[in-house]
């Protein structure tokens, strides 16, 4: 689909949706399982052993076909660990070039065969970077001692080493802001603005779905939204807005207004939501989701949401 087209759907998604009352998704994010390679103390989503589950190629492409019907365009693959996922049945290796056992990519070209205008993986980078998706976001918590006291011990070397080994043109850096690892949140911008592979930094806040001994004091988060904004106007290739930084300083100031149905969630479990699990969860006072406070903005086409969204999204 050419961008003309792309562009045109997506006017005509906001006109339905602003004006005729229609409540459509525009992203979808589909946990694909969630196994992972990593114990990260902020995590909420990872299990072991027998409660461990991962889906198999026929429930995501089902899954993929409900989205797209639902009106997104956009998909996200997460898990876990999205490059652990593989699917060796039959069925999955008839659906391979090679007959091999299905895996991330094999998602990837699914999802755009289906139509989706853009794929996403987001990955821990502890295996190699080989994923085809026209997005990779990669998950980095801090410089070495803060990133491994978060993820575990060599996890930012091996990170790091696979950065610099992946050929991909559009590597991109999320740094989960908790109140152990707020400190590096300048240094890890840095990072990403001085590495010749990155080309993006985004962040989040810690949101307590579970206990709240992560969540970053008030004082503290109105800092580090102070150096964000500071980076922002400086260069750094940032990607939440300015007015989203404005909003994600209170998450009062956008709770109430928050339209969140602009991206649905598919859990590990298949289980479907219709927007942020945050809200069944009753952790929306507390918020710290960039891009709950983008997608508020996207509901008035505030013009810096705009134009961060079709940067994020261009495949150069």
């Amino acid at each position: 689909m050419s961008r003309v087209s792309e562009l045109a759907y997506y006017a005509s998604w906001f006109f339905r949706c602003k004006f005729l009352g229609r409540r459509r998704p525009l992203q979808s994010v589909i946990f694909i399982t969630d196994r992972c390679n990593l114990s990260c103390r902020h995590c909420n989503v990872v299990r072991e052993g027998p409660d461990c589950s991962t889906k198999t190629l026929a429930q995501v492409r089902d899954e993929l076909l409900y989205c797209h019907e639902s009106g997104s365009r956009f998909i996200d693959f997460e898990g876990g660990e999205p490059l652990l996922w593989r699917d060796s049945s039959p069925e999955a290796r008839a659906a391979t070039a090679d007959g091999q056992p299905a895996d991330i990519n094999t998602l990837v070209r699914m999802a755009r065969e289906i139509g989706f205008h853009s794929t996403t993986v987001t990955t821990n980078a502890q295996l190699p970077i080989t994923v085809q998706s026209d997005l990779v976001w990669i998950s980095i918590d801090g410089m070495r001692e803060l990133h491994d006291d978060q993820r575990g011990a060599g996890s930012f070397e091996r990170a790091m080493r696979n950065i610099d080994q992946c050929a991909h043109p559009n590597l991109n850096i999320n740094m989960a802001v908790t109140s152990r690892n707020y400190q590096d949140f300048e240094a890890v911008a840095q990072l990403v603005k001085d590495h010749p592979k990155l080309r993006r930094f985004s962040f989040s806040f810690f949101v307590p779905y579970t206990s709240r001994d992560l969540l970053v004091p008030p004082a503290e988060r109105s800092a580090v939204i102070d150096s964000a904004l500071a980076l922002k106007e400086a260069g750094y290739p940032l990607m939440n807005s300015l007015a989203g930084l404005r909003l994600l300083r209170d998450p009062q100031s956008f709770v109430n207004r928050r339209q969140c149905w602009v991206t649905n969630f598919i859990a590990s479990d298949g289980s479907r939501s219709a927007s942020c699990p945050g809200d069944a969860a009753g952790v929306c006072d507390d918020c710290g989701f960039g891009m709950g406070a983008e997608m508020t903005l996207l509901w008035s086409l505030h013009p810096s949401m705009v134009k961060a969204g079709l940067s994020v999204r261009s495949r150069t």
